[in-house]
């Protein structure tokens, strides 16, 4: 008989693994009376500060790494940046610009309850002084091809590299950029209409979301503030103006708009426009880096001058982008680089880009769209497909009411718009008085081609006056567009003529 072996023993429980560390939180209280709750970890850290996430994660919790230089000043500062000169609060545009700011909603100053060990944990010293901002809008997040996901800085849509790693399906078209480009320009005048400069504008403090065309200048509590707050902050490398990089000046206004030109110019061509094969210095990479961008810097499609430009050239030419914003180029990067007084302004860039978004055209691709305009192809840069048909063009002039004249008078608007099957009339358009930014979205009009012709049906309320005709257009009718009509598109004041003709094939 066979002897039965010993059981073996049952191996030893492996050890417990170890437990999540319990989420704790602090509570800080505000300057208004107020008091927020806040996760004791981190969430992120920057140059400046150290950000922890409110409980309900609407809203994030800043507070300033180290001694700060000047308590007092930094406080005054965040007080009129909360105060009077926030757009977010008050007026009829407060919800537009809630959503295209991250705009500072309260101060922490100097409160003795927060605990001493989380102060020496963090670098931070009485007083301590922090700021509370909303959270970022979770469009302004996506997951990279790697499954990380990601704050929609402007740098991963730009950048040869980091652009491989963003979802084809996140990465928009130059439709949805120049959205973004209308959004941020909006932003930077209205901060300048106060009298405000952001100092560091840059594609690390304006987030894009170019699937959506939407956009929000973030890190908005260091800007400068006239006669009280000077910059704290030089700027980000390839965003400083050229007078700034030479020690000449410090951040303004003026130099918010070279930083607001090259982040449109990026943004529309995926390249600095400064950045060209020009040396400056042989000495050292560092002194050509200086001289290039600051008092030699030279724009890389100079009309006059050459030595920087690109070789060979780049295939969609700032040209190619259309006649408002080429003229605008020229005028920030050639004749206002090195004369900041010279250089466009946040107005000038909203007002045209507002007038590009009405240029643009779908590609026959079906994906893409491209500006169209009177000089330029009607062809796609992207797709390199043609358009086969004649695309209508409507030339805008302004009407204008003399005293005691029955005549009508027009003023050449210098505003066009690009017409495609589909396409609305808004508000905007038939009017010059009206802002994209005040209206309703609600249209007064449309495109449409049918049986080889083209229409505009009208849809507002009013009539429209055909006025070679004369006659009236009325609601729900609709009038063949032939070269050289004129239609009336508003008998109100600052009512538009649209003059139509056609780009031929």
């Amino acid at each position: 008989m066979a002897l039965l072996s010993k059981p073996k023993s049952p191996p030893p429980a492996p050890p417990p693994l170890p437990s999540a560390p319990k989420q704790t939180f602090l509570r800080a209280k505000l300057t208004d009376g107020s008091t927020v709750e806040f996760d004791s970890e981190p969430l992120a850290s920057g140059g400046e500060k150290i950000v922890f996430f409110t409980r309900d994660k609407q809203h994030v919790v800043a507070f300033f790494f180290g001694r700060v230089n000047d308590p007092g000043e930094r406080r005054r500062r965040l007080e009129k940046i909360l105060g009077p000169y926030n757009p977010t609060i008050g007026g009829t545009q407060a919800d537009y610009w809630r959503k295209h700011f991250c705009w500072p909603v309260g101060i922490v100053d100097n409160d003795p309850t927060l605990p001493a060990d989380f102060i020496k944990r963090h670098n931070l010293f009485r007083p301590v002084l922090g700021v509370v901002v909303p959270a970022y809008r979770s469009n302004f997040f996506f997951k990279d091809r790697t499954g990380n996901t990601r704050e929609k800085k402007g740098r991963w849509f730009t950048g040869a590299k980091a652009r491989k790693l963003v979802p084809e399906e996140e990465r928009g078209n130059l439709l949805r950029y120049l959205q973004c480009c209308s959004v941020m320009a909006s932003a930077v005048r209205r901060l300048h209409f106060a009298g405000l400069a952001h100092s560091d504008l840059s594609h690390n403090n304006v987030l894009i979301d170019p699937k959506h065309g939407d956009a929000s200048v973030i890190d908005c509590d260091s800007l400068v503030v006239p006669g009280l707050a000077p910059p704290t902050v030089m700027g980000t490398p390839g965003y400083i103006a050229p007078e700034v990089v030479a020690g000449k000046k410090q951040p303004s206004i003026e130099t918010d708009l070279h930083a607001l030109a090259v982040l449109i110019y990026e943004s529309l061509l995926l390249r600095h426009p400064l950045a060209g094969p020009k040396v400056r210095s042989t000495r050292s990479p560092e002194e050509d880096d200086l001289l290039s961008m600051g008092a030699q810097a030279l724009y890389i499609e100079h009309p006059n001058d050459p030595s920087n430009r690109l070789k060979p050239p780049p295939e969609i030419s700032a040209h190619r982008l259309g006649p408002y914003l080429e003229k605008l180029f020229i005028k920030t990067f050639v004749v206002g680089l090195h004369a900041p007084h010279l250089r466009a302004s946040a107005s000038e860039w909203e007002k045209g880009l507002q007038k590009t978004l009405d240029l643009v055209h779908p590609s026959p691709d079906g994906h893409n769209w491209f500006i169209l305009a009177q000089g330029l192809p009607l062809e796609c840069p992207f797709s390199k497909k043609k358009l086969a048909a004649p695309v209508p063009v409507a030339t805008f002039l302004r009407h204008i009411k003399r005293p005691g004249s029955d005549t009508l008078d027009f003023k050449d608007d210098e505003h066009a718009l690009t017409v495609w099957n589909g396409q609305y009339l808004y508000p905007w358009h038939a009017r010059s008085n009206v802002s994209p930014l005040d209206a309703k979205r609600d249209t007064v009009g449309y495109f449409t081609f049918h049986q080889n012709k083209w229409y505009l049906v009208n849809q507002s309320n009013a009539d429209m006056l055909l006025v070679d005709q004369p006659d009236y257009l009325r609601h729900g009718h609709a009038v063949e567009l032939t070269p050289g009509l004129r239609v009336l598109l508003s008998l109100e004041d600052g009512g538009r003529l649209a003059v139509f003709d056609f780009l031929e094939p």
